[in-house]
């Protein structure tokens, strides 16, 4: 039992391994196609980068898909959780339980580039995208919808720094505190502060730059998140996006109150 155990193991570490290596070929050709692919070919290259990866993800992690697979409706044949059928490639039912970080393909981590997140978006989308799908049966243009709607909720999780951080403590079985356990009473009495500062302002003026300086607060923030997500310090990964809350809802009574001056 114990030299199977061991034997396994070493499967599983060979495989994630020839996953990363496969992936980051994959992310090489991508950038390569963006760069020197005609507009017209980028479609249709987009779609067999797609295909290459999932085929590759189905590879790699062949021995432990038996656990997971699912029958495909249409062929009947046992399938991993991919989007499409690797026998008769139509769509699957969505996995509304799907990873967002896999689905997007990025690393789990707080710490990733909007751009290229932006870049992956539209390639998925690309491939599930409903006009596509106008022809086909009722139940692929259904997974359609389901999937385009997967993929745009994933995106601007991860996207927005504040969304991506309570995503990650998710993962990790946690959330942030309905109330101000995780908060320092000098931090609360500053917002209060902040606040009142907010309801004395009557200028554009003022409340722009009020504006500003949060925005430079939160633009710091985020930087100090990466590091403490890099360094699994969950308990202050906590602490900063509670934080950033309260900053946020403060940029936001700036904004509506902008918008009542605007329109008097």
């Amino acid at each position: 039992m114990r030299r199977m155990t061991r034997i396994s193991c070493g499967y599983y570490r060979n495989s994630r391994q020839s996953f990363e290596h496969t992936a980051a070929a994959v992310r090489g050709v991508y950038t390569t196609t963006i760069k020197s692919t005609p507009f017209l070919q980028l479609e249709n290259e987009t779609q067999n980068i797609f295909q290459h990866l999932c085929s590759q993800q189905r590879r790699a992690y062949a021995p432990n898909t038996t656990a997971i697979a699912n029958k495909c409706w249409n062929c009947k044949k046992e399938v991993p959780q991919d989007m499409t059928c690797s026998h008769c490639h139509h769509l699957q039912d969505v996995n509304s339980e799907v990873n967002y970080f896999e689905l997007l393909q990025f690393p789990q981590s707080f710490a990733l580039e909007t751009s290229a997140l932006t870049k992956r978006f539209r390639q998925l989308q690309s491939v599930v995208h409903p006009d596509k799908f106008s022809n086909k049966s009722s139940r692929e243009q259904t997974n359609s919808a389901d999937w385009s709607s997967l993929i745009n909720k994933a995106y601007k999780t991860l996207l927005i720094p504040i969304e991506r951080g309570q995503y990650l403590l998710k993962l990790n079985g946690r959330q942030i505190p309905q109330d101000n356990s995780a908060l320092d009473k000098e931090f609360l009495m500053e917002m209060m502060e902040r606040n009142e500062e907010v309801e004395e302002a009557n200028s554009k003026k003022e409340l722009e730059e009020i504006h500003e300086r949060l925005s430079g607060e939160l633009h710091e923030k985020v930087a100090v998140l990466a590091k403490v997500f890099a360094d699994n310090n969950l308990e202050k990964a906590t602490s900063l996006l509670v934080e950033m809350k309260y900053l946020l809802s403060i940029q936001k009574t700036i904004k509506n109150k902008l918008q009542s001056l605007m329109g008097s």
